[in-house]
């Protein structure tokens, strides 16, 4: 028993006092089933994992499981959902129902209790659990809340969104602009009080939107920490004043030089919101590095935001050739490269509800379904579909001669999306916009949440 004792107080120095691998930081605030716990001692840090004292978790009332301490081989026995777990102290060996798996962080013991890794315990129990680096808190959610559907709402479209309230759970509110000099302002005049209510009164979050593409405006902005606290405080009396459930921030084509500027801005923002609002950043969908997103560090986003929109599409854009604009094998390609990036439980997977029509020597122009209707109500369209993207595409002859092929999604090719979003387990789906009149996605969302 004595060589025991020694082998723990050896194991606790080596982790904490000679590795320095121990946070130097009070451990992580926990959340469970969104209700604050507190250990005492509390949890830890080590080598990036968070380490908690075992025994509070299990016995707590969301899981009422038990442990059992073998003190002669150094083991706890967990038996917890169906779940028989063994942990050895300083062993990075775990048997789970008698299957061996490994863990890149050994239990060890300090003041008496058992630490182990919690992500790899709550994972392994069927758990959701989300790190915020920003406010160093760890949600564990064992009722983990319906896949979300996070719509953009711009300019007039109010009716629309009336109709379809059934079909979404989260609302931006895409009103605000700002400058170099960090001004928040509306871009437009709109009934903001009613739609506000509206989205309150049918239980949907509200999200207050700011986008910003002036790449030279955005250094100015970013790189002044005056300014970037002076957006900060307006941002924050927009949410207070509206009483807006979280932030959205959609800054567009920042330069390499912003890198680190506008992660920054994002952790302070974070900071000045708190735990009860949420920050989301709309970013660029991509399947490796490229240098043209340079500006944004997507491993620091995925910690800082409690939500990131990935814009998966414009795989062809206006001044491409006629294309998909998200076709299937891309979206798929970028969910699972952005994934090893940012938690799939943060990620919302962008659809796209408008297309492009290319035409023969003419300017490209953007498409909705409700300019799809006035098309085929003027022309004579043949519809095809493209099995190796998994998108429709039209083509027509305009009164001019003019050859026109218009690539634009329907029910199958966003059911095939959607389907992308829940095999990975993301947190949800996003789409621009509110107001393109796409019926088919709202029936499809709406299939989508009454079924959870």
């Amino acid at each position: 028993m004595q060589r025991f004792y020694l082998l723990c107080a050896f194991v606790f120095m080596f982790l904490f006092a000679g590795s320095g691998t121990l946070s130097a930081h009070t451990g992580p605030a926990i959340k469970i089933d969104g209700q604050p716990r507190m250990f005492d001692p509390s949890c830890q840090i080590v080598d990036g994992r968070t380490m908690i004292p075992i025994r509070y978790v299990i016995e707590d009332p969301a899981l009422q499981g038990s442990v059992e301490w073998n003190a002669e081989t150094a083991e706890v026995s967990i038996v917890c959902r169906d779940k028989h777990f063994v942990f050895r102290i300083a062993s990075h060996t775990v048997s789970i129902d008698g299957e061996y798996i490994n863990l890149d962080v050994a239990p060890y013991i300090y003041q008496s209790r058992t630490y182990i890794p919690l992500r790899f315990l709550m994972e392994q129990l069927s758990a959701r659990v989300t790190w915020n680096a920003v406010v160093r808190e760890v949600s564990i959610n064992f009722n983990p809340a319906k896949s979300e559907v996070f719509a953009y709402y711009y300019y007039r479209s109010f009716d629309e969104f009336k109709e379809n309230a059934d079909s979404i759970t989260d609302v931006a509110l895409r009103w605000f602009e700002t400058n170099a000099d960090g001004d928040l302002f509306y871009e437009y005049q709109d009934d903001y009080d009613k739609i506000l209510q509206f989205a309150r009164d049918n239980n949907i979050k509200t999200h207050a939107s700011v986008v910003f593409m002036d790449k030279v405006g955005m250094h100015a902005l970013l790189s002044d920490p005056g300014r970037r606290q002076y957006l900060i405080a307006q941002l924050c009396e927009q949410v207070k004043q509206s009483k807006y459930d979280g932030v959205n921030i959609d800054f567009e084509f920042l330069g390499q030089g912003d890198r680190d500027n506008f992660t920054r801005f994002l952790q302070e923002l974070k900071q000045s919101l708190g735990t009860d609002k949420q920050l989301s950043v709309a970013l660029f969908a991509c399947t490796k590095p490229q240098s043209w997103l340079a500006g944004y560090d997507y491993a620091a986003i995925g910690e800082i935001a409690d939500r990131v929109v990935i814009m998966a599409y414009d795989y062809s854009y206006k001044t491409s050739p006629a294309g998909p604009v998200a076709p299937l094998w891309w979206v798929q390609d970028v969910v699972s490269y952005l994934k090893t990036i940012i938690p799939a439980e943060k990620l919302l997977l962008g659809l796209p509800t408008y297309g492009y029509d290319w035409g023969e020597g003419i300017s490209t122009t953007t498409v909705t379904a409700k300019r799809l209707q006035g098309l085929k109500s003027q022309y004579k369209l043949t519809e095809s579909f493209d099995e190796a993207s998994m998108s429709p595409y039209y083509s027509y002859v305009d009164h001019s001669g003019v050859n026109h092929r218009i690539w634009l999604e329907n029910r199958a090719s966003l059911q095939a999306k959607l389907d992308v979003a829940r095999s990975h387990n993301l947190a949800g789906v996003s789409f621009w916009r509110i107001g393109n009149g796409f019926t088919e996605l709202y029936d499809l969302l709406a299939e989508k949440i009454s079924d959870q």
